[in-house]
């Protein structure tokens, strides 16, 4: 029985991987087509012929958009990588994860501190060593399962920034139409 279930995880596992993998190339792709639009297009209303029938409101709104799109995607496609990264390298090490969710305080903002060091720099190794007192033994290991739960949240929250990728390139698509 355990057998199937390990089966049954891994080919999920594997289907989000490459679920994942479409979605970066997409917005990569998306990242690469906004900054040949924005480029072709300061290239060709340049032309003074083109720029009498021009809407420069509506142009400059498209570009905004596009801009949109250029600095959001780079942001998912660098931070998506590294929160993995820091996820698997957090969750590797000793966590401990209460039953219910009763962190304090001082848990609280040094999870939120290590998080954001795991962001620019995946691979540390704070709370990386042996405690000599269980008490704060159990703190860093409380910590850390916080760490790993805040950067699936952050993941999570990557996932929904690509959907804004999405809108802003299609508002930054209508409105080059409609500014020409």
């Amino acid at each position: 029985m355990k057998n199937i279930f390990e089966k049954q995880f891994k080919e999920f596992d594997r289907k989000i991987e490459v679920s994942r993998r479409i979605s970066r190339d997409a917005i990569f792709r998306i990242v690469i087509l906004s900054a040949s639009i924005v480029g072709f297009s300061v290239s060709l209303f340049s032309i003074p012929s083109l720029q009498s029938s021009l809407n420069f409101d509506r142009l400059q709104y498209s570009w905004y958009f596009f801009l949109g799109v250029i600095i959001l995607g780079f942001f998912i496609l660098i931070f998506e990588g590294r929160v993995k990264y820091g996820n698997q390298w957090k969750g590797f090490q000793i966590s401990e994860y209460p039953r219910k969710y009763d962190y304090n305080w001082k848990e609280k903002v040094c999870a939120t501190f290590i998080t954001t060091v795991t962001l620019f720099y995946p691979a540390n190794l704070i709370f990386n060593r042996v405690y000599e007192e269980q008490e704060e033994k159990l703190f860093k290991e409380r910590v850390n399962g916080l760490v790993v739960h805040k950067l699936a949240v952050t993941e999570h929250h990557l996932i929904f920034l690509e959907n804004i990728v999405f809108l802003l390139f299609i508002c930054g698509l209508i409105l080059l139409v409609l500014a020409i």
